[in-house]
C-alpha cells in the first residue's frame, strides 16, 4: 500500500483545510478577547499621553505667575521721542516719571594725520606705534611690509585695539584717519611711538602720528565726549548715549539735546494676557479630560478613561485649589481667584475671565493680588501651589507615570498570553495532524480491505453461474 503523504489521500475525509479550520476556531475566541485587550490599553495609553501634554501645557503660564515678577508688567513712555526713547524691564521696574535735560551726547573720538602725497607709495616711516584706547595698550610694527598709509591703516584695524582706520582723499592728498569703536572720554585714543629716525615727536617718521596729550601731531577732527544729562535735576555722566542703571530696569536712549518726559507705568493688560493664557491652558485640559474620561449622555457611551480614578484626583485637585483660600489672605481684599475675576462654570468646570475686572484688582491692591498668585511671608500663592502640584503629577514617579507603566505592563502581559496562546495552538495542530493522518491511514486500510474483498467476491460470480 502506498504511503500517504498529505492528510486525506488515503482516505478523502480529512484535508488540510479541516485542519485550519478547527485550529482558527479554536484559536478565534482568545485572540479576539486579547485583541480588544490591547487596543483598549493602546487607547488608554494615548488617552494619558493627551492628558500629560495638556498638563504640561498648563505648567507654563502657572510658573509666570508664580513668582511677583509675574505679576508686574511695565510699560515706558517718552514725551520727546526725538530726545530720548526709553525700554523697561519689567522684572526690576517700578512706577515712576522722569523728567530729562540732554545737554550733551557722548561721542567717540576721530583723528587725522597731515596729508601724504599718495596712499599706496608714499613711506610712512618705521618702528613701533602704541595705540592705547581704554587704558589697553596695542603695539603695531611699522616696517617695509606696511609703510604706508594703507598699510598702516590694515594693520591698526587687524590690531583689534578699539580703534578703526582709513585712508581719505582730500583731493590736495590723503590723510589717515582714525575713529575709537567706542564712544566717551574713556576711550580717547592715545598714540606714541619709538620711531625707527630715533625721534619720538618730531613731524618725520612715524613721530607725525603722535597723539598723547603732550604731543599732537595729528588733529583731533572730533573730541571723545560723554553723554551728560540731568534726571529729576540730578546730573548723570554716562560713555555712551544708552544711559543704564540710573533708575532700575529702565534705560534712556538719549538721541538729541533737549527734555522729554519718561514715565513707567504698571501695564496691567500685560499681566491679563499672562493669566488669560493660564485661563485657556486650564480650559483646554478639561476638553482633553473630557474626550477621555467624560460621557456622552446622546451616546450613552463614556471614554476609555471614564470613571478613572487619576484622572478624577488630578481634575478634583485642581479644581480645588482654584477655591481655595491662602493662609494669610482670609482678611484681604483678595482672598481667591473669584475675587479677580476668574471663575469656575459648574457645569463645565472650565474658567471664565473678567479681564477688566482683573485689571482694577491689580491696579487697586498690588500687593494682595502678588500674595494670591506668587507668595508672601513664605505662604504659597495658588498659582505656585500647582505649580507644585502639576509638577508632582509629571513626576517620574508621579500619578500619570505611574498609571501609564501600569498599563505598558499590561500590554506586556498581553504579548505574553499571545506567545502562550501560539505555543498552546501549535501543539493542537499538531495533534490533529497525528491523530487525523492515524485516522486517515486506518480507514484508508480499511478500504483497501474492502476492495480487495469485493474483487474476490466478484471473481467468484462467473464460477457460481456456471453452476
Amino acid at each position: 500500500m502506498a504511503a500517504i503523504t498529505s492528510l486525506g489521500a488515503g482516505s478523502g475525509i480529512f484535508s488540510n483545510d479541516l485542519v485550519d479550520q478547527l485550529v482558527n476556531a479554536e484559536r478565534a475566541p482568545t485572540q479576539q478577547r486579547l485583541d480588544q485587550k490591547q487596543s483598549l490599553t493602546e487607547a488608554k495609553i494615548s488617552a494619558y499621553g493627551g492628558i500629560r501634554s495638556a498638563v504640561e501645557a498648563l505648567r507654563g503660564p502657572m510658573e509666570a505667575l508664580s513668582t511677583p515678577e509675574g505679576l508686574k508688567a511695565f510699560s515706558a513712555s517718552s514725551s520727546n521721542e526725538g530726545v530720548a526713547g526709553v525700554s523697561v524691564d519689567a522684572s526690576k521696574a517700578s512706577r515712576g516719571s522722569y523728567s530729562l535735560n540732554v545737554t550733551q551726547m557722548a561721542q567717540a573720538q576721530s583723528l587725522a594725520s597731515g596729508a601724504f602725497a599718495d596712499r599706496d607709495t608714499t613711506s610712512v616711516g618705521s618702528g613701533t606705534l602704541t595705540l592705547n584706547v581704554g587704558g589697553v595698550a596695542t603695539d603695531i610694527t611699522v616696517d617695509g611690509s606696511n609703510d604706508t598709509l594703507e598699510g598702516l591703516a590694515a594693520s591698526i584695524n587687524d590690531a583689534n585695539a578699539g580703534v578703526s582706520a582709513g585712508v581719505v582723499d582730500t583731493g590736495s592728498g590723503y590723510r589717515l584717519v582714525l575713529s575709537a569703536d567706542e564712544a566717551g572720554e574713556e576711550n580717547a585714543i592715545q598714540i606714541s611711538v619709538a620711531d625707527g629716525d630715533g625721534n619720538n615727536t618730531d613731524g618725520a617718521g612715524l613721530s607725525q602720528f603722535v597723539f598723547d596729550g603732550t604731543t599732537s601731531n595729528m588733529d583731533e577732527t572730533v573730541a571723545a565726549m560723554d553723554a551728560k544729562l540731568e534726571v529729576n535735576g540730578i546730573e548723570i555722566t554716562r560713555p555712551t548715549n544708552t544711559i543704564e542703571g540710573v533708575v532700575d530696569g529702565v534705560d534712556f536712549d538719549i538721541k538729541s539735546l533737549g527734555t522729554s518726559t519718561v514715565k513707567v507705568e504698571q501695564d496691567a493688560e500685560a499681566v491679563a494676557g499672562r493669566v488669560q493664557e493660564f485661563v485657556d491652558k486650564f480650559n483646554a485640559l478639561q476638553d482633553v479630560i473630557k474626550k477621555h474620561a467624560g460621557f456622552n449622555p446622546e451616546s450613552g457611551q463614556g471614554g476609555v478613561l471614564s470613571g478613572d480614578s487619576t484622572v478624577r484626583g488630578i481634575q478634583n485637585e485642581l479644581r480645588r485649589m482654584m477655591t481655595t483660600i491662602p493662609e494669610g489672605l482670609e482678611d484681604s481684599p483678595i482672598r481667591m481667584l473669584a475675587d479677580v475675576g476668574i471663575k469656575t462654570q459648574p457645569s463645565t468646570g472650565k474658567l471664565e475671565f473678567d479681564q477688566a475686572r482683573f485689571q482694577e484688582q491689580l491696579q487697586e491692591n498690588p500687593e494682595a493680588m502678588t500674595a494670591l498668585f506668587a507668595e508672601k511671608d513664605g505662604v504659597e500663592g495658588i498659582a505656585e501651589r500647582m505649580v507644585n502640584t502639576v509638577t508632582d503629577f509629571l513626576a517620574s514617579d508621579g500619578a500619570l507615570a505611574n498609571r501609564t507603566e501600569g498599563l505598558n505592563n499590561a500590554l506586556r502581559d498581553i504579548q505574553d498570553q499571545r506567545d502562550r496562546l501560539d505555543m498552546r495552538i501549535a501543539s493542537y495542530e499538531e495533534r490533529l495532524i497525528k491523530q487525523f493522518s492515524a485516522a486517515d491511514s486506518l480507514i484508508s486500510q480499511i478500504q483497501s480491505s474492502g476492495d480487495f474483498v469485493a474483487q474476490q467476491l466478484a471473481s467468484l460470480s462467473p464460477q457460481n453461474g456456471q453452476s
